[in-house]
């Protein structure tokens, strides 16, 4: 299935479910493993996340120190990867036909994979640092008391310290480090430096399954192919 009818499909399963509802939901979980608690925005309380949740503009996503997640944008396929002792806001803006995306950690590690964007730019803010791309593949490594770290794998980062304004280009087999102090470096990244990606070497997922509660209260459950 090409990318068009793919995203065609997602725009479906979404319309089915309630207009309000529908306008606000931006991705979906691919992948869940350990443990993975959800506060869906608008809400209170942790539920335990499933693979096939569609996620919606302000959802919280907490991973224990077991728990790895993956989730995929609807419009463009673009990729996060949530690992172990990490907490995450999601957010996303719609705009003719895209998403304007932004991730916010508190504390821990994410990889994003982000395809080209269509139009603005995808965005993951610390308490200390932004880092914004048009389309690249990098780590992000956040502790509120120290600052972030940034591994770029692929593409160009732009990294902006909120301390102190200053802002430097972080590009592949770079290290970008943003410090609450205000300070920003760069340098050659080292391998052992990398994180470990548990999703990396595992069969590419191609289908996933949705179960969703329409209206009239009746369950349905869809297969989704994200190829």
């Amino acid at each position: 299935m090409d990318k068009t009818k793919h995203i065609i499909i997602l725009l479906l399963v979404l319309m089915w479910c309630s207009p309000l509802e529908s306008a606000a939901k931006i991705a979906v979980t691919t992948k869940v493993s350990g443990t993975v608690d959800i506060e869906q925005a608008g809400s209170s309380g942790l539920s335990a996340l499933k693979p096939g949740t569609i996620l919606s503009d302000g959802d919280r996503i907490i991973t224990g120190k077991n728990g790895f997640t993956a989730l995929i944008y609807i419009d463009d396929k673009s990729m996060v990867k949530i690992m172990a002792n990490t907490e995450i806001i999601i957010k996303g803006t719609h705009s003719t036909g895209s998403i304007s995306k932004q991730v916010n950690i508190d504390r821990g590690t994410l990889r994003a994979q982000v395809n080209k964007q269509r139009k603005g730019k995808f965005v993951v803010q610390s308490s200390t640092s932004v880092a914004s791309v048009k389309g690249t593949n990098f780590w992000m490594i956040t502790d509120p008391e120290t600052g972030d770290v940034l591994i770029a794998l692929e593409g160009l980062v732009s990294l902006t310290n909120l301390v102190s304004g200053e802002t430097t280009d972080v590009g592949a087999g770079t290290t970008g480090t943003s410090s609450t102090d205000g300070s920003v470096e760069t340098s050659e990244t080292n391998p052992s430096d990398i994180p470990t990606d548990p999703d990396e070497s595992d069969t590419p997922i191609n289908q996933i399954e949705i179960e969703l509660e329409g209206p009239d209260g009746v369950i349905k459950t869809l297969m989704i192919d994200i190829q």
